[in-house]
């Protein structure tokens, strides 16, 4: 399963994106980087010291060069539909964008799991800014099992 498709399923499970909204918009977290990371353990693609820190640069470049200011434009244009449609669907191609371009990075599946996900989701969270949220790890985790 591509990462994309992978996210677009997970997104429609109960729970994810409120988790990954929280995480997001209180916690200063990359959706794309988390859902990536969660689709490689799904996939036993092993995600190293190096591709776990090629991942967050390409992820950061992204974020702040174009995913942010596509957010910030959709949220300034709440009261024009017109405006919030187009720039939900450009906020989307982006994310669709880098999701593609994690997945490119990623290496093949090797066919075995690699620790927990909820562990790795939390690692990722602090090697992104800081923030170890273990328990909302848990709980992103917990979402995308169901």
């Amino acid at each position: 399963m591509t990462l994309w498709d992978y996210a677009l399923v997970a997104w429609t499970r109960p729970g994810v994106s409120e988790v990954c909204l929280q995480l997001q918009n209180q916690h200063g977290q990359c959706v794309a980087l988390l859902l990536w990371r969660a689709w490689a353990t799904t996939e036993g693609r092993q995600v190293s010291g190096s591709t776990a820190r090629r991942a967050i640069n390409l992820a950061r470049l992204r974020e702040s060069k174009i995913n942010a200011p596509l957010r910030a434009a959709r949220r300034a244009l709440a009261g024009a539909p017109e405006g919030v449609e187009a720039a939900r669907a450009a906020e989307l191609d982006a994310e669709r964008a880098l999701l593609e371009a994690l997945e490119a990075l990623t290496p093949p599946a090797a066919g075995v799991r690699f620790g927990g996900l909820a562990p790795g989701l939390a690692t990722l969270m602090a090697a992104w800014n800081g923030s170890r949220i273990d328990a909302l790890a848990g709980a992103l985790a917990s979402a995308l099992r169901r």
